[in-house]
């Protein structure tokens, strides 16, 4: 009896039309799964985004130290270099000038290596050096007032009683060696001693201001309207996106707390401006500490708008299902299963699959796809393997045309015969000039340097080519300054070098000159090697540009290989060209695009 109660309640059920049941059947299974996904959706959403944006600000705040670190060590780099350069004028051209040296020509010394160590370290944004009797030799005439200021300062003070140790003082504003007494500035202090007697020379004053620092993350970025600050262990803002909010202390209490007493590097706080996620990095070389501060509001607006959008598509999708599901279930799903298996094939490594087209509907179309597809990675497999066998020729062409035995016989010919004649000084720099270019030249494996790495490289080829080749040639270099910090492909100026000495230079009867110039037009750079040397015959020259555009029939080994490599890197656009005219000189231009490091 309760089993037949229990049918009859389903007797409506049975009597209905198979549509109708299966809408009954079909309205729950999707609804109730669509509301769970909703739900689901938002929490896992909410949750990934929140861990994804600690790790981008992590990651973000890690190349932010990483950098700032980069600044630091750079200015304890030009101090260390600065206290060789200064003994140098102090001690060793005083010495040699026998107490002769006017104070004009040791302040032009003196400045003159400040200069040039702001050009070598722009991190660095202003120098000083103040001398036993006070008075101060500025990179620039601003450094140099308020004398008596200076003289009796703290900061002066803690350096008469350092070792010789780098003082970094923290960051603060004041009136005298500084550029601009508004501007907060990072000072980094040293007590220059004579580095063979001990005896105190001066003292040394680096000046890094706040906006490098700030300029670090702001370049880096931040996410969605957050910010970042950094802050000293008295809880002061050093360096802050807000100019305001520099050298003030952190007003909240407990963010204050946290950032001196908590070890967790990233949590969510409520604040006067709503809930924040603040994430923590530390900065151990100076005891600060790197805050981000990223709205909690903004990172969980688009898991609603997405909880949305799921539930909007799996309505519209229950629609479509209820009206298309049987007709297209038998016309659909058995191609698909059909291309499935090609594709599962082709997951294994089978690459030769082809479907028969048997439609022109979506699923023909899908086929045919996937037939194109297959066969274009197929000649995609073919030229890439092609190009990767001719791109290791250029490598191992390259690493021959690195390492030159003449040249390197040569060059220790040379040091012999320096040392023979007791030019102990050229030796050295000879030697070093020598491992400097083969230290660019391996480069560690790396296909690409910096323009700044070629060019040293091709100072030390010269260097040791002006002792072999002193009566032969002379040479100058002009290198925009902006544009060392492009990558470039190595060796790519040298061989060029190399032909306008051995095939210019030295077949001219007279004294010649070469200039090496480096520019930027837009986004190209355009490296210019040029010599008044013999210069090339219109034969010759036809050849040689012939050679460059067809590698069958290639002429001269050297400046086809900067050619070939630079179009292998940066494609047809790229390349090099020559200029010459016989007896009055060449001029090579290598063609390259901009490409900061």
């Amino acid at each position: 009896m309760n089993v037949y109660n229990r049918l009859k309640r389903f007797e409506w059920f049975r009597n209905r039309l198979i549509r109708n049941k299966i809408t009954l059947v079909y309205v729950p299974l999707i609804i109730i799964p669509l509301f769970v996904l909703g739900f689901a959706s938002n929490r896992i959403y909410t949750n990934a985004i929140v861990e994804k944006t600690v790790k981008n600000v992590s990651d973000n705040s890690s190349l932010i130290i990483t950098q700032i670190n980069g600044i630091l060590t750079n200015a304890t780099s030009t101090a260390n270099m600065l206290t060789l350069n200064l003994n140098k004028v102090l001690v060793e051209d005083q010495a040699g000038a026998r107490g002769r040296m006017s104070e004009l020509q040791l302040y032009t010394k003196i400045t003159n290596q400040l200069s040039f160590a702001l050009v070598v370290f722009p991190d660095v944004e202003s120098a000083a050096f103040i001398d036993q009797g006070n008075r101060i030799y500025g990179s620039n005439s601003s450094m140099e007032s308020q004398q008596e200021l200076a003289a009796g300062s703290e900061l002066l003070s803690r350096l008469q009683q350092s070792n010789g140790a780098n003082i970094w003082f923290s960051m603060q504003k004041r009136n005298f060696l500084v550029n601009n007494e508004e501007e907060p500035i990072l000072t980094l202090g040293k007590r220059i001693v004579n580095i063979n007697t001990g005896v105190p020379l001066g003292y040394l004053i680096l000046n890094i201001r706040e906006s490098a620092l700030s300029a670090v993350y702001e370049n880096i970025g931040s996410i969605k309207e957050g910010s970042y600050f950094i802050a000293d262990a008295a809880g002061r803002i050093v360096s802050s996106q807000t100019a305001a909010e520099v050298l003030q202390p952190i007003k909240e209490p407990a963010l204050l707390e946290w950032m001196q007493g908590s070890k967790a590097s990233a949590r969510v706080r409520t604040s006067e401006n709503g809930e924040m996620l603040l994430v923590s990095s530390e900065l151990p070389s100076l005891g600060w500490k790197l805050i981000s501060q990223v709205p909690y509001d903004l990172l969980t607006e688009d898991t609603r708008k997405i909880t949305k959008l799921i539930l909007l598509i799996g309505l519209v999708c229950f629609v479509m299902a209820l009206f298309v599901a049987r007709l297209l279930s038998n016309v659909i799903s058995k191609p698909i299963v059909h291309l499935s298996r090609h594709m599962k094939r082709v997951k294994e490594g089978n690459l030769d699959q082809q479907i028969e087209v048997t439609s022109g509907d979506e699923i023909g179309l899908l086929a045919s796809g996937f037939n194109t597809m297959m066969g274009r990675v197929k000649e995609l497999l073919a030229n890439i393997s092609a190009e990767q066998r001719k791109k290791r020729e250029y490598e191992l062409a390259l690493m021959q045309a690195q390492i030159k035995p003449h040249f390197l016989y040569n060059t220790l010919d040379v040091i012999y015969t320096l040392s023979e004649m007791g030019r102990a000084r050229d030796v050295q720099r000879t030697t070093k000039a020598l491992a400097d270019f083969y230290r660019v030249a391996l480069s560690q494996g790396k296909d690409q340097i910096r323009l700044e790495e070629e060019m040293r490289s091709v100072m030390d080829y010269l260097s040791i080519q002006r002792i072999r080749y002193s009566d032969v040639f002379d040479f100058e270099m002009d290198i925009d300054p902006g544009i060392l910090h492009c990558m470039i492909p190595k060796l790519t100026v040298q061989p060029l070098v190399e032909n306008a000495i051995y095939h210019g230079l030295k077949n001219k009867s007279t004294f010649g000159r070469l200039t090496i110039t480096a520019r930027r037009e837009e986004q190209r750079i355009f490296l210019t090697v040029k010599d008044d040397g013999a210069g090339i015959t219109e034969e010759r020259l036809q050849a040689i540009n012939g050679g460059m555009r067809d590698s069958q029939q290639r002429v001269g080994y050297g400046l086809n290989s900067v050619h070939e490599r630079i179009k292998l890197y940066f494609g047809e656009a790229y390349g090099v060209q020559i200029e010459s005219v016989n007896g009055l000189g060449t001029t090579v231009i290598a063609q390259i695009p901009y490409q900061a490091e």
